[in-house]
Formats: structure tokens, C-alpha cells, sequence
């Protein structure tokens, strides 16, 4: 019963149009997860080089994403997503023509990844504030959690085809597949017709703008006491995504053992969506940070030399833990935050849990060379289980309650 009632979120047209469109992007991500890595690879085998290009696409979007906020609060929110896909899509096309045609080098993919990172770094605060204006209130955490299902079923799909085409030798095919998903994403945006007051705001300077999210942000002691911790346990896990592709290059099969661990992790994450919308604990922050744990399994288990069928079974419980901490945490984000400002807070939340990124997949390959790849990743771990185990003790985190919201929802706001 609450499954059909979950699912009649998609009954409201705005929600279904922005659904359908995060579906179609999220297949092409799932298959750049796997061809981007190999394209890399194919031009230059070296960790050192992969973290370069991943650390490219963190530091622009890490750079961007402050004044990102600011802009995804005066303007239309599904136009500035419109703008992001057109500019991720038109990179990821680029870089596949030039792997294909045997032009790329590690210099050129870092521009362009540079410029697929500029795009991102508006995706994140647009998206967080877009969706409660596409769903009505007593639809949240359903309109979360099946966005959450989408994104992880579709990448269930996508990095088993992107493993399939790399390991045919095409890796460039892939990431043609991805720009074209992108624009096929934004065509289903196009339509959205949203309230007024969802999409504009009071009309200040750029830096007024700025100041106000960061004090909502400050005044929001549960978001600022977490995302320093966040940001860490961030900066240790990018290690996993440089060396997690030399391990299963070198260790456990190739493209196919990297497919089968990204897909086993969406795999994970379906079912944790699922548990997603059912689930209603009394302390949803609290719960959703304890849902973060199992996260450092990934890590962990690379480190300790484990076998591909354990790595995937870790990888399941990682996507399962994931999927319940984001829909819940964007819930309690979503509930908690003044609509106005949604995107400006939601920026300086993302900058502050990734901003580390960057440094963390850039060092990751030195580290190794020094240490090992297997030490890196258990240190990495460790780092990861003492972050979560402060965020999970802070009182601020325990203090939030959950909002019974309607059984049945209200009808989504009049369109302006």
C-alpha cells in the first residue's frame, strides 16, 4: 500500500517530467561511470593521470558551486538545469569523438572534464530546490526516494553497458551515449511550468545574496556541525574511485570486475530506496547519518585484498546505506530550509561536503606510490569510521524530529 502510494507521486505532471528526465540522464551516467575511467586509461595508464582528470571535474564544480547557489535562487531553476545538461552533454561528446578518433590526451580530457565540472557544480543546489516545487508537500520524501530508485536502476543498466562497449575497445562510443542522454534530458524539462514563487526571489546584489545563505546556513546548526566531517570522510573515499579501477584492472578482471562493483552498488542503492519509502524513523537525521556507516565497506574491503564476490556484496550494502542517508537527509534538508534560499544553503551544504574531493583523488595516486594502494585504502576507511562516528554524536543531529506529514497529499501548487 505505501509502494502505490509512493509511486503516485509520478501522478503530479512536474514531478513526472523532472523523473523521466533524471531516468534518461541517470542511464548515460552509469555508463560515462565506467567508459570515462578507461578512456582515461586507454590514453594513458597511470593513476596519476586518472586522478588528475577526476580531481579536474571536483575542483571546477567545487570552484562554481557558491555562486552557483546564488543563481539557482534569482533565476528558473529547470532552466539553469536545461543549461547544465546542454553544457555536461556537449563536453562528454567531445571527449568521446576525441578518444574514438585516437586525437584525446590526458591534457585535453582535464579541460573538458574541467568544463563538465562547471556545469555540475550548479546541478546540485538547482535540483535540492527545484523538486519540492514539482511535488506537493505530503509527497516529499516519496518524490526523494523515488528519485533515488531512478538514479540507482538506471545505473544498474548503465555501467553494465558501458563495461560491455569498453570492453568491445570503445570507451569513446560510451560517452557519446551519455552527451546524447544529457540532451534528451533537457528536452523533458523544457515543459515544466512551476510556481512563481518557486523560481524568483527579492532582487539583491550578487554578494547580499551570498552573505544570506551562508547565515541561513550558519543558523542551521545541524547542517554546519556534520559537513565538516562530511567533507572529510569525502576526502578519504576519492582514493577509492582512483584506485578502485587499478585494483580491478590489475587484481579482478578489468572493465567487467569495475562494472559489476559500480552496478552491485546501484543494486544496493534500489533496494535502499525502496526501504526509503517506507521507512519513517522518529529521528530522520539521526537515522540517515547511521545509514552512512556501511559506506567505508567499499574501501575497506579493497584494502584488506578481498575476493570479487565479497567487494560485491560490500558493494551492495554500501548502496543500500547510501540511498536511505540521501533521501532522507535531503528530506529533513528540504523540510528544514526556507524555500527562498534552498539553493543557496544547499551550495555552501555541497562545497563543504566536497570541496576535499579534488585534493583527496589528486593525492591518491602519490600516497599510493609511497605507502602502497592497499594501505591507502584501509587508511582511507579509518578515516571514514572515526568522521561518521562524530557526525552520529552530535546532539544537533539527534535534535530533529520527524514531520507526520498527510496519508493523503495535497494537490501540487497551481501552475503560474
Amino acid at each position: 500500500m505505501r509502494l502505490r502510494a509512493a509511486v503516485g507521486a509520478l501522478a503530479e505532471r512536474n514531478f513526472r517530467l523532472l523523473f523521466a528526465s533524471s531516468t534518461i540522464s541517470g542511464l548515460g551516467d552509469g555508463i560515462s561511470v565506467v567508459a570515462l575511467v578507461f578512456a582515461v586509461l586507454q590514453v594513458s595508464d597511470s593513476a596519476i593521470a586518472l586522478g588528475l582528470v577526476l580531481a579536474a571535474r571536483q575542483v571546477t564544480d567545487a570552484a562554481i558551486v557558491l555562486a552557483a547557489g546564488v543563481w539557482a535562487d534569482r533565476l528558473p531553476r529547470h532552466l539553469v538545469l536545461i543549461a547544465v545538461a546542454i553544457v555536461q552533454g556537449a563536453a562528454q561528446a567531445t571527449t568521446g569523438a576525441l578518444v574514438i578518433t585516437g586525437s584525446a590526451t590526458i591534457a585535453m580530457i582535464v579541460g573538458l572534464q574541467a568544463v563538465y565540472g562547471l556545469a555540475e557544480g550548479f546541478y546540485l543546489p538547482a535540483s535540492t530546490g527545484l523538486i519540492p516545487a514539482t511535488i506537493s508537500p505530503g509527497r516529499l520524501q516519496q518524490a526523494n526516494a523515488l528519485l533515488g530508485l531512478s538514479r540507482n536502476a538506471t545505473r544498474i543498466v548503465g555501467p553494465a553497458i558501458g563495461g560491455a562497449i569498453v570492453a568491445a575497445g570503445s570507451p569513446g562510443s560510451a560517452l557519446l551515449i551519455d552527451a546524447a542522454s544529457f540532451a534528451l534530458g533537457a528536452l523533458l524539462l523544457m515543459p515544466l511550468s512551476l510556481p512563481k514563487r518557486a523560481e524568483a526571489a527579492e532582487t539583491k546584489s550578487f554578494f547580499s545574496d551570498l552573505r544570506e545563505g551562508w547565515d541561513e546556513f550558519r543558523r542551521q546548526t545541524w547542517i554546519w556541525t556534520t559537513i565538516v566531517f562530511f567533507g572529510i570522510g569525502n576526502f578519504a573515499f576519492a582514493s577509492y574511485f582512483v584506485l578502485g579501477p587499478i585494483v580491478a584492472k590489475d587484481d579482478l578482471g578489468g572493465a567487467p570486475a569495475w562494472a559489476a562493483l559500480t552496478a552491485a552498488f546501484s543494486v544496493g542503492a534500489l533496494i535502499g530506496g525502496i526501504l526509503a519509502l517506507r521507512i519513517r524513523p522518529k529521528k530522520p537525521l539521526a537515522a540517515s547519518c547511521m545509514a552512512a556507516w556501511v559506506f567505508l565497506l567499499q574501501p575497506l574491503g579493497m584494502g584488506l585484498g578481498l575476493p570479487l564476490w565479497t567487494l560485491i556484496v560490500f558493494s551492495v550494502l554500501a548502496g543500500c546505506g547510501l540511498a536511505i542517508h540521501i533521501a532522507l537527509w535531503f528530506t529533513v534538508f528540504q523540510q528544514n530550509v526556507p524555500e527562498e534560499s534552498l539553493s543557496r544553503v544547499s551550495s555552501y551544504d555541497s562545497f563543504g561536503s566536497f570541496v576535499l574531493l579534488p585534493l583527496g583523488a589528486a593525492l591518491a595516486g602519490p600516497v599510493a606510490a609511497v605507502i602502497g594502494v592497499q594501505e591507502t585504502l584501509l587508511a582511507a576507511a579509518f578515516v571514514i569510521a572515526i568522521t561518521q562516528a562524530i557526525v552520529y554524536a552530535q546532539p544537533s543531529v539527534h535534535a530533529i524530529r520527524r514531520r507526520d506529514e498527510p496519508s493523503e497529499p495535497s494537490e501540487a501548487p497551481a501552475a503560474a
